[in-house]
């Protein structure tokens, strides 16, 4: 897909586990010449609020957004949320929750390290943290900075990643509970970067669940995927999205808005909405 950026509708802050605020997100989106953006924390949105009053400055549209973990059919998979109402109290409850059970978990990962030798404090992985939710990537750079490992991959490769000694599963919804809940709040779920290892049947189980759309473009998707993902979107009347996946740039380049991705993925969702909405009445 050849052209500018002009949206980018999958960004995480360090409300989850990105390197930027939601200010410093909406600062730099200004500076690529993005119109609008979506911070899609993982099980969490509070950085919404944050980034709506960064964006006054300079007309930027934001979308809430979301990123839900999930698991269908064993595997993880994970639904984007948008145009969902933020402060609808059942998606808070949910967010919550996943909240608590991520300081119990970097809690129990912490023990883990310390009896493989590796006593980080727990106490530093918070402070690192800050108001996101607690994470891996910030026991990680702890274990960078503490000098266990050479590098934040290393980090993962021996001791976080999944199957590894210092792993801990994450609290997941099933699919249809993530679509569920954002539906309940008023907003359109769609399947995130489905070509890192999303059988297609998965996609089709998950249309008959309710799913409103798939992120077509992502930057992990080689041509004949978005291709494909984009014909499979035309098939089945499914919304498209699309974004950097930007977490920063702790693994290199800054990707927020380095993906083409066009604005009329928003006013396609906007219609979808305004449709849905005549329906309810």
């Amino acid at each position: 897909m050849a052209g500018k950026a002009e949206i980018d509708l999958h960004i995480h802050s360090t409300y989850s586990d990105g390197l930027l605020s939601p200010q410093a997100i909406v600062d730099y989106a200004h500076s690529c010449g993005l119109y609008a953006i979506a911070i899609t924390d993982h099980d969490e949105v509070s950085g919404y609020h944050e980034a709506c009053a960064a964006a006054q400055a300079y007309g930027m549209e934001i979308i809430p957004g979301i990123e839900i973990s999930s698991m269908f059919g064993g595997n993880e998979t994970h639904i984007l949320g948008y145009f969902f109402d933020p402060a609808n109290e059942n998606l808070l409850f949910v967010t919550e929750r996943f909240r608590e059970h991520r300081v119990e978990r970097a809690r129990e990962i912490v023990q883990r390290l310390r009896h493989m030798g590796m006593p980080i404090s727990f106490d530093v992985v918070r402070m690192r943290a800050g108001h996101g939710a607690l994470g891996r990537p910030h026991i990680a750079d702890i274990l960078v900075e503490e000098g266990y490992v050479f590098s934040f991959q290393e980090a993962f490769h021996k001791y976080l990643g999944e199957h590894k000694p210092g792993y801990v599963p994450k609290m997941k919804l099933s699919a249809q509970e993530a679509i569920t809940l954002i539906h309940s709040a008023g907003g359109l779920a769609f399947l995130a970067h489905p070509g890192i290892n999303t059988d297609t049947n998965v996609i089709y189980s998950l249309i008959e669940m309710g799913l409103d759309g798939i992120e077509t473009l992502h930057p992990k998707h080689f041509p004949y995927m978005t291709e494909g993902f984009q014909e499979l979107a035309r098939k089945h009347n499914l919304l498209e999205s699309g974004g950097s996946d930007c977490h920063g740039a702790r693994r290199g380049e800054m990707m927020l808005g380095t993906l083409p991705v066009p604005y009329r993925f928003i006013e396609e969702m906007k219609a979808r909405q305004s449709v849905s909405a005549l329906a309810a009445k």
